[in-house]
């Protein structure tokens, strides 16, 4: 019993661990300004007015959580699972889909709604299987501002 508990605690601890990394990541992009705001937004409500890149966004679906951010360096966008081919390039025609990058029975969805020009609230779900019981869920939500801190260095 105690064998199964630590384990389960273990599981519950790197569940939040995901889910405050996402939430990090936000003002992260934000700060050091490899998105804009506007960018940080669900996949169809993108702004890239002003970005020097074109981005997607962050899928509305619950997505594999992968030990890769993909080709964008991006974690949680749905080319996590791309790995770049023999050529060990991304963008490259030899470019894989590689399901081994994904954790086993571990997904998360993240959901970033507008609350206003200045505030954006993201919500992370992260769906998990402890002990290979049951699925269980942790969410956490994060609130983001348009305000870059000044004060970061690239």
């Amino acid at each position: 019993y105690a064998l199964m508990a630590s384990n389960s605690g273990r599981s519950i601890t790197n569940t939040k661990l995901l889910v405050v990394s996402v939430l990090e990541q936000m003002e992260t992009l934000r700060d050091t300004r490899n998105l804009t705001f506007g960018q940080i937004a669900n996949a169809g409500q993108v702004d890239n007015t002003g970005a020097d890149t074109s981005f997607a966004g962050f899928p509305t679906t619950s997505q594999p959580v992968s030990t890769n951010p993909g080709p964008d360096g991006i974690w949680g966008t749905s080319d996590d699972l791309v790995a770049p081919g023999a050529d060990g390039l991304y963008g490259t025609a030899d470019d894989v889909t590689d399901q081994s990058l994904a954790i086993t029975g571990v997904t998360r969805q993240v959901t970033i709604t507008s609350l206003s020009s200045t505030l954006k609230r993201i919500q992370v779900t992260v769906s998990y299987s402890a002990n290979g019981g049951s699925a269980q869920q942790i969410v956490g939500v994060g609130y983001l501002n348009d305000d870059a801190h000044g004060n970061y260095v690239p």
